[in-house]
């Protein structure tokens, strides 16, 4: 409580318990799909188009997500897509044989479809339950949080599924979006104005609503660099996921028990990042500036590393320093966005990083098969490295003129608030 008062805020509990249940419930999904597909079709096209559908639902229903955020009330479109999803997730109890595929891949298309529209909307919903001096504190939660479900996700998803099967697997996913939701109810969410004025808008006013999100990011550089390094890291990001299992099995002959570890070190680190980044609230633009070039330059380490264990501490040092980056990125947007703006610039910004590092690790898994993992890994992250350094010195250069500004104004370190 002490390193976040601002979990004292009923509303705060209630927003990372519902997304810490549906999380974990995603992963045990997610584990029980492939398992479920290597089970009835022993195919690897199956899991790539599987894996694929998980992508292509960005590019259509985030921007839809976006604009649902910013038109209607944000605490409803959550319990709806929450709903969807606990319905949605059922359908997998109905594959036994190979003719059902039709349904896992509409299931997953489905159930991506909905979370893509729910994502802009929690995190649109942040800004409106804590103040702007709880902004930091918040999302470095929710950077702790993401690294729990993971870590959870990762090291349990397997054994659960091993015990019980994958059918529990479903049926425990449907009610963990059934717990959200029920969480959902329970927030007070005050409503700002803007947002009112936003909502009464007609039809033919919101037609234009991405032409007008353009035109705020393009006259607002803070936020155009935010967006800049978020939606392009994921280039190098995508071939980084991808040599997780590489690593795992063809470097290190580790298996399952390798995949595990990596992904349970990414969890940690992303827990421990965000602890640090809870600390650091007052910096939220020194440590965006450094963060993912840290992480960058953590993954290119790993193209080094002697053994499993010694890979496993570098994803945990990148992720350490990306959990921070993230929450303090995110900080910036929440900070420097308009209101009304919230959530379509929110789902841009998923949108274009999710399509990017869908497409890289296409692209990465095919280079991988000509090329050593090690020497694309030293190339994923140098390239990582190098991009973030130079948009986090705009990002630095921005913070130094935006404190000056407030000196001048005596207002110290003053707060941050969006350019309209």
């Amino acid at each position: 409580m002490k390193l976040y008062p601002v979990l004292q805020k009923p509303n705060v509990r209630r927003l990372l318990s519902a997304n810490l249940l549906s999380g974990i419930g995603d992963w045990f999904n997610s584990v029980a799909v492939l398992s479920l597909l290597l089970e009835i079709t022993g195919s690897a096209m199956a899991i790539g188009i599987t894996l694929a559908l998980r992508t292509l639902p960005h590019l259509i229903f985030g921007p839809l997500g976006g604009w649902l955020a910013d038109r209607f009330n944000r605490k409803g479109v959550l319990i709806a897509c929450d709903l969807a999803r606990a319905v949605i997730a059922l359908s997998f109890l109905f594959v036994s044989k190979e003719a059902d595929l039709w349904i896992v891949y509409t299931g997953t298309f489905l159930l991506v479809a909905f979370s893509a529209m729910y994502n802009p909307s929690r995190l649109s919903i942040l800004p409106q339950i804590v103040s702007q001096n709880e902004l930091a504190s918040a999302n470095a939660l929710d950077q702790s949080v993401f690294g729990i479900v993971m870590a959870i996700g990762s090291l349990v998803g397997g054994v659960f599924i091993a015990l019980w099967g994958s059918d529990i697997a479903f049926i425990y996913n449907s009610l963990s979006f059934v717990a959200s939701a029920i969480l959902l109810v329970r927030l007070n969410v005050p409503k700002s104005q803007i947002q009112e004025e936003v909502q009464n808008q007609t039809a033919s006013e919101q037609a234009t609503s991405y032409k007008d999100v353009l035109h705020f990011i393009q006259k607002t550089p803070i936020v155009y660099a935010v967006l800049l390094l978020t939606t392009l890291w994921p280039i190098g990001g995508g071939i980084i996921n991808v040599l997780i299992s590489v690593y795992a099995y063809q470097v290190f002959d580790a298996g399952k028990m390798g995949i595990g570890l990596l992904y349970g070190a990414i969890g940690l680190g992303f827990i421990v990042g965000g602890l640090i980044a809870g600390r650091l609230q007052r910096y939220p633009y020194e440590v965006a500036s450094v963060g993912l070039a840290v992480e960058g330059f953590a993954f290119l380490l790993t193209s080094f590393s002697p053994t499993i264990y010694v890979t496993a501490l570098f994803y945990a040092l990148s992720t350490i320093a990306g959990g921070m980056g993230n929450a303090s990125l995110n900080t910036l947007l929440m900070r420097h966005v308009s209101p009304q703006y919230h959530g379509r610039v929110f789902a841009l910004e998923m949108t274009l990083s999710n399509v990017l590092i869908g497409l890289s690790m296409l692209v990465g898994g095919w280079v991988l098969t000509i090329a050593d993992p090690r020497l694309v890994c030293f190339i994923a992250g140098c390239f990582v490295t190098l991009f973030s350094i130079m948009v986090g010195r705009s990002i630095w250069r921005m913070a130094k003129a935006n404190q000056a500004k407030n000196h001048a104004r005596g207002d110290g370190r003053g707060i941050e608030t969006f350019v309209d």
